[in-house]
């Protein structure tokens, strides 16, 4: 079970969403909800007595606030000063103590994407544990009944799994679904011990294996689980730093702007 989970803001149409499952999740979990609301200093206005606050990041905290009110949960929300460090890497300093992550995300490459995909590049790679991105408008179930495993045999894939063991127990149906690009070891093997894997920790799982054809992996595995009417993606998260900056893996990239449902990262 997950006994802590986080969400940071990062001001775009995800939030909403996101924080309705973060709640639900925290509900079914028992889990304490911490909600970041984030600020890259230095905040717009100063008088001689000092920083003063911004007067909309106050008042988003103050409907937050309200919102949570009516919960039943444990939560609590927090602003966070980015200073030394941008918004992003910040949120990603204060994960270090959290089981989950919870993120808004965006669908499509567009400029209101930019920052949602700054926030998980940032997250995925530095905080050391899942991060779970919800895209606008969609409405998983709370347990999720139908999960998807995208399989490699990579660390990061298996790190996913783990790290998705609360979820997929609590799941109806369990596909571990490995897409044949021609150009990445069999999965097969792997595959199979890790479906006993998953048998041993009360998940029954089935395996599925795909061709990829013309296709990309990415895109085969989102066909796949809108086909499987899946409510929830679990993948490996794959990335590495470039002159200071998160550069994403091709699939993680692919997924991240394609999906239109949950998807779990872990990297």
């Amino acid at each position: 079970m997950y006994k802590s989970l986080l969400l940071p803001l990062v001001d775009r149409d995800g939030d909403t969403d996101a924080l309705d499952l973060a709640v639900r999740l925290a509900a079914f979990h028992g889990a304490q909800l911490s909600v970041l609301v984030m600020i890259d200093l230095p905040p717009p206005v100063v008088d001689p007595w000092g920083l003063m606050p911004d007067p909309v990041t106050a008042q988003s905290h103050a409907d937050l606030r309200e919102r949570l009110a009516a919960e039943t949960i444990d939560w609590e929300a927090r602003t966070v000063e980015a200073m030394s460090v941008g918004a992003p890497r910040a949120a990603a300093r204060e994960s270090f103590d959290c089981d989950l992550v919870v993120l808004g995300g965006a669908i499509g490459d567009t400029v209101e994407s930019t920052v949602p995909r700054e926030y998980f590049s940032s997250l995925l790679l530095e905080a050391g544990c899942p991060v779970l991105v919800v895209p606008p408008r969609c409405a998983p179930e709370v347990p999720t009944r139908c999960i998807t495993v995208a399989w490699q045999p990579t660390r990061e894939a298996a790190r996913a799994v783990r790290a998705a063991l609360p979820l997929l127990r609590a799941a109806k149906t369990v596909d571990v679904l490995a897409i044949d690009d021609g150009k990445t070891p069999d999965a097969e093997p792997s595959g199979r011990r890790l479906i006993g894997y998953l048998r041993r920790h009360g998940v029954e799982a089935s395996w599925v294996a795909r061709p990829a054809g013309e296709e990309t992996v990415a895109t085969r595995v989102l066909q796949y689980a809108r086909h499987s009417r899946s409510q929830l993606l679990v993948v490996g998260g794959y990335g590495h730093s470039r002159l200071r900056e998160w550069a994403l893996g091709g699939v993680t990239r692919e997924l991240l702007i394609g999906a239109d449902q949950p998807v779990l990262y872990a990297h």
